[in-house]
């Protein structure tokens, strides 16, 4: 998340090393994936919990942002498993409306100035 976290405010002079930082990171999530639905295997286990950022919330600053780091030619792995977090019935129940905070999102990149 820090890497991410740097991509989002940082100098646009210091993004570039923050986005190689944060693919490395993302890499060794896919890696751990292989061919496992979740990180435990079929069901959702404490580290899908924890990855919950990138299940649903970097997706929504991506959108907001127009920002894209993750995607499905880069982390077709990690992409799969997003789609299987997210609507995981326990997991969707409890997430924020989608719309909701994507328009809360902009509202702070635009307040900020910032640009990708």
């Amino acid at each position: 998340m820090p890497a991410i976290w740097q991509i989002m405010w940082s100098k646009e002079n210091q993004r570039e090393k923050a986005i190689e930082e944060a693919i490395q990171h993302l890499k060794t999530l896919e890696n751990e994936l292989k061919d496992k639905r979740f990180f435990g295997g079929e069901t959702i286990g404490l580290v899908d919990i924890a990855a919950n950022f990138i299940g649903f919330w970097l997706g929504a600053v991506q959108e907001a942002s127009g920002m894209e780091l993750v995607n499905k030619e880069r982390f077709p792995v990690l992409c799969r498993w997003i789609d299987e977090y997210v609507n995981c019935s326990v997991v969707k129940q409890n997430l924020p409306p989608r719309d909701k905070l994507i328009a809360f999102l902009q509202s702070r990149f635009s307040a900020s100035s910032w640009k990708y």
